[in-house]
């Protein structure tokens, strides 16, 4: 994005009055002037983004969301889900500090976010603590001499 100085200066104020005033992922813009072209390019923080805190579990009716604090400087959250197998498996990239438990996550049970800068959502930030949003409990039957022959729910 290529701007004349003139129009420069209104963008950039608003950029900055607008990630103020909001409490979700986003991106921090830094200007780039040579002279009489300006342009504006994404904040791509060297350090790792620490980990979301303070989730919190919210249930309106059906809908079951979670919530947390924004990370500054981040731009988007990647939502994971744990299997039944132990693995985290990338779910949904979102854009605020917030995820709806949807049809997505019908084969796992925990979760957990991780902040990611503009570019990338690999190796930008530290995981959060799991949280589990859907409880299922399997029996195990076994022979008379302990072996596994058969799971139910």
């Amino acid at each position: 994005m290529i701007l004349k100085k003139r129009a420069f200066l209104p963008i950039i104020s608003s950029l900055i009055i607008g990630y103020s005033s909001n409490s979700f992922a986003a991106t921090t813009w830094v200007p780039i002037s040579n002279g009489s072209v300006s342009f504006v390019i994404p904040l791509i923080p060297d350090e790792t983004f620490p980990s979301p805190i303070n989730m919190r579990k919210v249930v309106s009716g059906n809908t079951v969301s979670f919530f947390w604090d924004d990370i500054k400087h981040a731009s988007k959250y990647l939502v994971q889900g744990l299997n039944s197998a132990g693995q985290w498996v990338d779910l949904k990239v979102v854009y605020s500090n917030q995820v709806t438990i949807d049809s997505t996550f019908n084969d796992y049970f925990q979760l957990r976010v991780t902040a990611c800068n503009y570019n990338s959502c690999k190796g930008t930030g530290i995981a959060s603590r799991s949280y589990a949003f859907n409880k299922k409990v399997i029996f195990i039957h076994t022979d008379l001499l302990g072996s596994p022959v058969v799971e139910s729910h």
